[in-house]
């Protein structure tokens, strides 16, 4: 038994590009596309039995048609080569408003051949090419899933976490009790695991508001491989253990903070009631930092340029910092920094690194500052995130957007 199991594909995610006159596409959207493809690609040379997809088709739960019909055309592949697909329903899938349908349930709708996507806890079994294999499907554990209304009305966040967490982990516990034990079996999930390594743009992960599962309440032994979605970052959890814990990781680099990681999908063999699997990198487009420390002694622009000749820069989304004295800067030559890095996809930026200052007090952040002026204040006070400062600004807009959509439907 051969599957394949990838996950956080993100279709929408438009950050450091811009649009291809060519096509009329915004170039990170092709980046996205290729990479999506290229999965596809290996699932049908390797002709495998099954594809696992462990959540997050889009950036948020309202794709555009331009999306919605990309995403498709990547799964209506392997539904023309009756290769059968499971999708599970990922946080970025899931709309914020209680009874509206998620970004996935459109397949279900036109009842798509050999497509099945879970926007709840169900047991499929599925036959393949290969005999039958059961399938756990667990969607991104919201409390609408797990808790009556009117149970969680009077809990705090907390509570309600810790309920989702005791609820999620016995519907697991219930679940291995009606798989067969004479058939593969494949636990598929979006949702944050405790031992996981954050990429560093899972944003709601980061800022602890996801229910978090152990791993040995994921590891359970009547499973031969479990594939999860969520955490952008490829790893297993239970590496050289029975089964695999595995998240594949996004199959293109969100920013910055995924810099230094592979980009790509799982090839899972289950025979002889063992497993193994491969990782096999996608084509994601190369992010690349370049950090420069200009002593007094050196030339500045040619210290800059010795520094970014050591990259291969070619088709990479590139930004330069550099630390010097504020005396010299009008020693650098930008025409000619420039000129250095034309080989580059895209240069976000060349700026100074700013030295470490004291901490501007909260009460200079009050209610009366924009939400980007707000955030400028509080970035400048804490100088490790002023690198991050344009993907911060960016992550607010969005945050910022998605409340008033969903402030406009309460009214």
């Amino acid at each position: 038994m051969k599957f394949l199991h990838l996950a956080d594909v993100h279709l929408g995610m438009e950050n450091y590009g811009r649009l291809d006159p060519s096509t009329g596409l915004h170039t990170r959207l092709q980046d996205f596309i290729n990479c999506f493809s290229f999965a596809i690609d290996i699932a049908l040379e390797e002709k495998v039995d099954l594809v696992i997809f462990a959540g997050d088709a889009y950036k948020n739960s309202n794709p555009n048609p331009t999306h919605q019909c990309e995403f498709a055309q990547q799964i209506y592949r392997l539904s023309e080569a009756k290769i059968p697909v499971v999708m599970i329903n990922g946080n970025h899938d899931n709309p914020v408003s209680f009874g509206k349908a998620t970004a996935l349930d459109i397949f279900n709708t036109l009842n798509v051949p050999g497509v099945r996507v879970l926007t709840e806890p169900e047991l499929l079994n599925i036959e393949t090419k290969s005999g039958p294999i059961q399938v756990f499907g667990l969607p991104w554990p919201t409390k609408n899933l797990f808790l009556a209304k009117e149970e969680y009305k009077n809990f705090t966040d907390e509570e309600i976490t810790k309920e989702i967490q005791k609820r999620v982990s016995e519907k697991i516990i219930e679940y291995i009790h009606l798989m067969k034990s004479n058939m593969p079996a494949i636990f598929a999930a979006h949702l944050t695991a405790a031992e996981a390594t954050y990429s560093g743009s899972e944003r709601s992960a980061i800022i602890g508001r996801d229910p978090v599962f152990p791993t040995h309440i994921l590891a359970q032994k009547e499973f031969d491989y479990v594939a999860l979605g969520h955490i952008h970052k490829f790893q297993d959890l239970n590496f050289n253990s029975h089964p695999p814990v595995v998240y594949s990781g996004s199959i293109e680099r969100i920013n910055f903070s995924e810099e230094k990681e592979d980009k790509g999908v799982c090839l899972v063999n289950i025979e002889g009631g063992k497993t193994s699997y491969e990782f096999i990198p996608v084509p994601a487009r190369k992010f690349i930092t370049i950090d420069v420390t200009i002593s007094e002694e050196q030339d500045p622009t040619n210290t800059i340029i010795r520094e970014i000749e050591k990259y291969d820069l070619s088709e990479a989304v590139v930004r330069v910092f550099y630390a010097m004295s504020t005396e010299r800067e009008d020693l650098l030559d930008f025409k000619r920094i420039n000129s250095a890095l034309e080989k580059a996809f895209l240069v976000t930026t060349i700026a100074k690194k700013s030295k470490p200052v004291e901490r501007v007090k909260r009460v200079e952040v009050s209610e009366d500052l924009g939400m980007l002026e707000a955030m400028d204040k509080y970035i400048q006070s804490n100088p490790e995130l002023v690198p991050l400062s344009d993907e911060l600004k960016n992550y607010a807009q969005e945050l910022e957007k998605e409340l008033e959509e969903v402030e406009g439907e309460r009214n």
